[in-house]
């Protein structure tokens, strides 16, 4: 794992929300828990992983401080403090004051266990500590292991650690500073049979979101003094989110995307709304109209007429008013001579009932005017 640290360095001593949201969104997920408000939840997450599994314990000088490897780890460890949520798991609740681990300790001859503290816990004020299963024990030779999760004792095997261990919470104030004394120095010796240096706080990579840590940087400023020292502060939903910040809220883009999955309803009267989506051009959307109803492309303007020889087939003569005029009228056709008739066809008969009309009329003239009949 990557153990350089990669956060921006906050303003002042007390770490906002505003801070701890921009430098952990990229490395997990913002949820909202029905019960702590907005919390986090690193990538690393499964059901199996703990926040105390990957790191090491150094003694310095302002008591016991957790050293994580995650490069996200100088904030969550230090600051606010880790609860199991009935629906996510384990998630880190904001908290503004430092310390050199917010965590309780369970000691005994042969184990030692540690716990973050609830998010209730408040410095300097006796209240309930960790739930017996939020422990995780190593032997007491092992403490000081630089690998813990290769030390860590299964939880299956932890159970009779309860009564053989005893609470230890010596996390107090000084010098306007958190101090976790946690286990005796000397319990740890013994079962490692090595000595164990203490080292100055200054001198210990990851303990603080600070490129170079100073005490003045860890202490409470004086206003959060008089208000009292609360390992969290929980943040509602109805808070504000970071402005640079607020729609890459992962708990919100889950809900974007539910909401997303759902079909759209139809917008009202059937008009779209402009300021979602711009509306599709014609031409992508449907086919073109006929020509005979786009008087925007019949325009000159836009584009040239077709002739009519290339867009429709030529008018019948008989409707061509303007070419009748300009044409002369065709003969008569009783001034045409009839047609050849075809051979073995007898000649119309209209014709020749009209010619044996006019000789049986000329034949009944005569009769008449000749004087023998």
């Amino acid at each position: 794992m990557a153990l350089a640290g990669v956060l921006a360095q906050p303003a002042r001593a007390d770490v906002s929300f505003e801070f701890a949201y921009s430098n952990l969104n990229q490395h997990g997920s913002w949820l909202v828990s029905g019960e702590y408000g907005r919390v986090w939840q690193p990538r690393e997450y499964t059901r199996e992983w703990n926040p105390y599994h990957d790191g090491h314990w150094v003694d310095t000088d302002m008591g016991w401080a957790w050293v994580s490897d995650y490069p996200w780890g100088s904030l969550p460890y230090h600051y606010g403090t880790w609860v199991v949520d009935p629906r996510y798991g384990w998630v880190w609740i904001p908290g503004e004051v430092w310390a050199p681990s917010w965590v309780v300790f369970r000691t005994g001859p042969d184990h030692i266990g540690w716990a973050p503290v609830p998010p209730g816990f408040s410095v300097g004020v006796s209240i309930g500590f960790a739930t017996p299963s939020s422990f995780i024990y190593v032997s007491s030779r092992d403490f000081l292991a630089p690998d813990l999760r290769r030390a860590i004792i299964p939880p299956s095997q932890t159970n009779v650690f309860i009564n053989n261990t005893t609470i230890v919470n010596n996390i107090v104030i000084q010098n306007n500073i958190v101090i976790n004394r946690g286990p005796d120095i000397q319990i740890i010796e013994k079962a490692s049979g090595h000595s164990v240096r203490r080292q100055p706080i200054e001198g210990v990579a990851r303990v603080a979101p600070f490129e170079h840590v100073s005490r003045a940087e860890l202490a409470v400023s004086p206003e959060r003094m008089k208000r009292g020292l609360r390992v969290a502060e929980p943040v509602p939903e109805s808070r504000a989110l970071p402005a640079s910040d607020k729609h890459d809220s992962p708990s919100d883009q889950n809900k974007k995307g539910a909401k997303s999955a759902a079909p759209a309803p139809p917008a009202a009267n059937g008009k779209s709304n402009a300021r979602e989506a711009p509306r599709p051009s014609p031409a992508a959307s449907a086919p073109p109209p006929p020509a005979v109803k786009d008087k925007a492309n019949a325009s000159p303007r836009h584009a040239p007429r077709p002739s009519p020889a290339a867009s429709a087939p030529p008018r019948p003569a008989m409707k061509d008013k303007a070419n009748a005029r300009r044409a002369p009228m065709p003969p008569p056709a009783a001034s045409a001579p009839p047609p050849p008739a075809a051979k073995g066809q007898a000649s119309p008969p209209v014709k020749s009932g009209v010619k044996g009309k006019k000789d049986s009329q000329a034949t009944n003239d005569k009769g008449a005017d000749d004087p023998k009949k």
